[in-house]
């Protein structure tokens, strides 16, 4: 991996692991921002919002360096869009159990996106970058939806759902693209984007 460090505006177990997967060099800056109580505004799509978001969380976090913090903060954001519409994160299970049902038998466009900031100028060198994956819902029976309602696990997910535990617990999906993207960090993009980060940082 590029030896650029990386400071993760987020507090994700599934973002941490991700990167100490690929064996990135990185430090966690939870940015503190809720996203959850936050609303796309009118004709946002996926795209704009969660690389809007990205960079929110990650220009936050620069307030929690020191002054010439070394390295670049990074913030992501994942939500799902069906028939144009934004799907955030479910804030009660009411709202998780519609989001699922509205999702059986349809296909979903999941983007993640993601900002690195330079945290000593982070309104003026920035990049802002994401990647897209469509996840395809096959049929899902009232019982199995109630099942996993009553273990809180649509708590916090983009969607109601996480990908690997879904997969794991034999849910009819299929997923075109990366499935790191779905899970919230495209692996299969980041060590392109780290090392295009380097050649940027170099340049800044």
């Amino acid at each position: 991996m590029p030896p650029v460090r990386v400071l993760l505006a987020s507090g994700s177990p599934r973002r941490r692991k991700i990167l100490t997967d690929l064996g990135a060099n990185f430090a966690v800056v939870p940015a503190g921002i809720d996203d959850g109580n936050l609303t796309p505004p009118p004709g946002a799509t996926a795209l704009t919002w969660t690389v809007a978001m990205a960079f929110l969380k990650a220009f936050a976090a620069t307030k929690l360096l020191p002054r010439d913090a070394a390295g670049l903060v990074m913030g992501a954001d994942t939500a799902c869009e069906l028939d144009g519409r934004i799907i955030g994160k479910p804030d009660t299970e009411a709202h998780a159990r519609a989001t699922l049902r509205s999702m059986v038998g349809q296909t979903q466009r999941v983007v993640t996106g993601v900002a690195f900031v330079d945290p000593n100028q982070p309104g003026e060198h920035r990049l802002l970058l994401a990647d897209v994956a469509h996840v395809s819902f096959g049929n899902l029976s009232e019982d199995t939806i109630d099942r996993y309602l009553t273990t809180g696990g649509w708590r916090g997910k983009a969607g109601g759902y996480n990908l690997t535990e879904r997969l794991a617990d034999g849910w009819p999906i299929t997923v075109q693209g990366d499935p790191d993207t779905v899970v919230g960090m495209p692996t299969k993009r980041l060590p392109e984007w780290l090392a295009l980060t380097t050649a940027w940082k170099a340049r800044s």
